[in-house]
């Protein structure tokens, strides 16, 4: 038999292990059949069998124990559960009854309560029947005393109707009807078929034909009266809708077809077909059929859009005063914007100028001679619209205005200041009032103009382009090329003069490109965006010819014999550098007078771009002239700073001559003050070298004193070249030393002692020098002044006469000298290094006259 696990105790379980006994599956049979089949002997069985025995028989004896205590002790408590559950069941008796007792109780009370009630719901019901029918009746009243005033107000005969109080009343009758449930009623129905229905179409008939023909008459009075009638009876959003439909119908049939191609060519041979002039002068071409059909679509525009104006402005004026649930600041045109979506003139327009646009741009497509005609008149494009449509377009004059514009500050960005390049208070010179930032031009703009001006620019940056080209031919083919080669050689002609002449444009060809500038901006004068399109357009096409005459410039310039002002001759293509740099000064001066032209200015940001060419071509011919300037200066000043060179001065007058001749003569632009600035810093640096030049022999006093006038002479011819006279104090010291080289010692050391006001224009420096060389050269054995100092000839000028006679200005490399110098104060310290040598000078023993030379010049302040 199988035992369960619930018998299991802690002392058989401490004992014994019943685990494969207790096991669900265990088979007592099976069990016993393995026991007996085990290989054990039969003792070991027998004893095994004996023993598992005596363990169940122990075992069930303890369950019947523990079973017979269990229940024992459990008795007491069940039968306290029974009492407990006997008690129960009387009170729950007891409950029932009471429950039962309640029932009864409440139904006699909801007898008592429930006849009363049912009795109030009835008196109720019928008190609500006799409120509608009242109610009904008082409606009925009310809808024939407001018919009774409809007739009057609207009498059928004799008597004149107050249609505005008619609206009103046709207003209270509509919501009586639709608030009030009338349907049925006989006598209402009949009074709506005869009497209501007929006077509100009456009323309306009547409003639509005040404002029509107020409109057609710009009759304010009229407008207002039948704006009044028609929003008193609701409808005025859809009437103002209507008249707008009714408006762009009417133009669209006007402008559909006007200017088809074909219809175009049909006009001009009717016309032409009755031209009876001989020579045929009252003969037209399509261009003038064009822009007269094209003039009374605009004016059939014109017509139209100021009865709407007028429709707008009455609309904007008239407010609702009479409800009470009106807003006192919404006028009708809010009413209306609000139910169209845009104020009322906004949506026409941008309507028209569809229409026209669309039937323009159809036109072009199918003919490109329209196209073209419109293209390359843009400017009377413009005009055609303006100053015709001001009164629609100006915003400050009343004109088309946005709902988007009412609620920014900011004009829309579809045009804005930088894309028009438009700052200025006008726009356009023909309407001062229209600004290209008005919604009305805006529209205009972008759906029409938009695509003819970008062609127009294009075409007018094209045509300066072309005069552009036409300055710098492309280079011929090289037959050609080996032709001019052999002419040249048949006529003794060198090849650098033929390349001269074809490098530089012709001076009439650079004065049609300022032309075809000029001529452009004219044009495009009267339209600010417009002229400040085509002067970028100027700009970009200057820029290329700049850039072309740079490359030139720079092949040209490749050989360096072209600006060397030392060569034995001067080169053919240096005139065709000064040719080159003429051209873009021609190129500014005419840029100029178109900035500021005589007659009618141009617009400010056209102006300013203009201006800033102008400048652009200034900074490229200072550019390109200092080059030559530089160079010139470089020979000059190096022949007057070689003061070892008995011949400096036929260096210095060759380098002179070239720049006169090859240079400042056929130079257009005016570098006066780069000019003066040269001359003046010949004369200086003569006047130096004059001064240090050693032995100061007698030969050398004539020598110097011829050169001295050769040199004025030339310095005031060149600079009378650029229109500038040579003076100042560099002039005069130049003529004071010339006197001052046939001095005797004691005419110098008073001269030097007074330092009076006629010798104030020779500087310190040099009357310490001439001293120096004058002693030097008396004394030639004892007082070589760099000997003395103890340094090169080469340091000793570069000491004494400062930074002109050597490339670093820290001249001073001897030991001796390095106290007496301060690379901060260059004067002083070239100064104390003459002083100091003057004073090594007195140590010597001199004649009388010079010591009292050097005595007067160290005392000189």
């Amino acid at each position: 038999m199988a035992v369960g696990s619930d018998i299991v105790t802690p002392e058989l379980v401490g004992k014994h292990q019943f685990d494969e006994l207790l096991d669900p599956s265990f088979d007592a049979t099976h069990y016993a059949h393995e026991l007996v089949r085990s290989r054990d002997t039969m003792e070991l069985k027998a004893d095994k069998i004996s023993s598992i025995m005596t363990d169940l028989s122990a075992t069930s004896s303890s369950l019947d124990a523990r079973m017979r205590a269990t229940v024992l002790g459990t008795h007491e408590q069940i039968l306290e559960q029974v009492l407990g559950v006997a008690s129960v069941d009387v009170t729950l008796e007891q409950v029932e009854d009471q429950v039962r007792e309640i029932k009864q109780y409440m139904h006699a009370l909801r007898t008592k309560i429930r006849v009363p009630y049912e009795q109030a719901l009835e008196y109720t019901r019928q008190a609500r029947n006799l409120q509608l029918a009242t109610r009904h009746v008082r409606a009925t009243s009310k809808f024939m005393q407001l018919v009774r005033r409809l007739a009057v107000q609207i009498p059928e005969s004799g008597g004149r109707p107050d249609y505005a109080l008619a609206a009103l009343t046709l207003v209270d009758i509509e919501r009586l009807v639709d608030t009030s449930d009338l349907c049925g009623i006989d006598v209402v129905d009949r009074a709506l078929a005869t009497e209501v229905t007929p006077r509100r179409q009456q009323t309306a008939n009547e409003a639509n034909e005040m404002l029509v023909g107020g409109m057609r008459r710009q009759h304010q009075s009229d407008v207002g009266s039948g704006l009044q009638i028609l929003f008193n009876l609701g409808i005025i959003s859809n009437a103002v809708d209507t008249r707008i439909q009714a408006s762009i119908a009417a133009l669209h049939t006007i402008i559909t077809g006007r200017i088809d191609p074909r219809a175009l060519h049909i006009g001009v041979r009717e016309h032409n077909a009755r031209a009876t002039a001989i020579d045929g002068r009252d003969m037209v071409g399509i261009d003038t059929i064009l822009w007269t059909r094209q003039e009374d679509m605009i004016d059939a525009v014109l017509a139209s859009g100021l009865e709407v104006r007028v429709l707008e402005r009455v609309l904007q004026r008239k407010r609702d005063v009479l409800r009470v649930d009106a807003r006192v600041d919404a006028s009708y045109l809010d009413v209306v914007a609000s139910k169209l979506g845009d104020r009322v003139l906004a949506l026409w327009w941008t309507k028209v100028v569809d229409t026209i646009a669309r039937e323009i741009h159809a036109s072009c497509d199918e003919s490109s001679v329209v196209r073209q005609i419109l293209t390359n008149n843009y400017p009377r494009l413009v005009q055609l619209f303006l100053p015709r449509l001001e009164p629609l377009l100006a915003a400050r004059l009343g004109g088309v205005t946005s709902v988007r514009d009412l609620q920014s500050s900011v004009a829309s960005v579809l045009i804005s200041d930088e894309d028009t390049g438009c700052a200025g208070d006008v726009d356009l010179a023909q309407s001062p009032n229209v600004r290209y930032s008005d919604w009305g031009m805006r529209v205009l703009w972008t759906r029409l103009l938009s695509v003819f001006e970008a062609e127009y620019v294009n075409k007018a940056a094209s045509r300066m382009d072309d005069s552009v080209s036409r300055c710098f031919p492309a280079p011929p083919p090289a037959g050609l090329v080996d032709a001019q080669s052999t002419w040249a050689q048949r006529h003794n002609t060198k090849s650098d003069e033929l390349q001269a002449v074809s490098t530089v444009p012709n001076r009439k060809l650079v004065a049609s490109v300022v032309r075809s500038v000029g001529t452009e901006l004219e044009m495009a004068k009267s339209d600010a965006r417009l002229c400040t399109m085509v002067a970028r357009a100027a700009t970009r096409a200057i820029s290329s010819f700049v850039a072309t005459t740079k490359d030139r410039l720079l092949s040209v310039m490749d050989n360096p014999r072209v600006v060397d002002p030392c060569a034995a001759t001067a080169h053919p293509m240096t005139r065709s550098v000064i040719g080159l740099i003429n051209c873009v000064e021609a190129l500014r001066v005419g840029i100029s007078e178109l900035c500021q032209p005589a007659d009618q200015p141009l617009t400010a940001p056209a102006q300013s771009v203009l201006c800033t060419c102008r400048d652009e071509l200034q900074t490229f011919i200072d550019a390109q002239s200092d080059v030559l300037l530089d160079a010139a200066d470089r020979a000059i000043s190096q022949a007057l700073l070689d003061v070892d060179n008995s011949s400096l001065w036929s260096h210095a007058e060759h380098a002179l001559q070239w720049l006169q001749t090859q240079v400042l003569e056929p130079l257009d632009p005016r570098r006066s003050s780069r000019v003066h600035t040269m001359t003046d810093s010949y004369l200086t640096l003569f006047v130096h070298t004059v001064c240090v030049t050693m032995p100061l022999t007698e030969t050398a006093k004539l020598r110097l004193a011829s050169e001295l006038p050769q040199l004025e002479f030339a310095c005031s011819q060149a600079a009378s070249t650029m229109g500038v006279r040579v003076t100042g104090d560099a002039y005069k010291s130049v003529r004071q030393m010339r006197p001052l080289l046939f001095m005797t010692s004691r005419e110098l050391a008073q001269v030097l002692g007074e330092r009076s006001a006629e010798w104030s224009s020779v500087s310190e420096l040099d009357l310490l020098n001439h001293v120096v060389c004058r002693v030097a050269t008396e004394e030639e054995a004892a007082c070589v002044p760099h000997e003395l100092l103890g340094c090169s000839r080469r340091e000793w000028l570069g000491c004494v006469a400062g930074s002109e006679f050597v490339e670093s200005t820290d001249v001073c490399r001897n030991k001796e000298m390095l106290h007496l110098w301060d690379t901060r104060n260059l004067s002083a310290s070239c100064r104390a290094v003459v002083c100091e040598c003057l004073k090594r000078m007195l140590k010597h023993k001199l004649a009388d006259d010079l010591v009292a030379l050097i005595q007067a010049a160290l005392s000189m302040k």
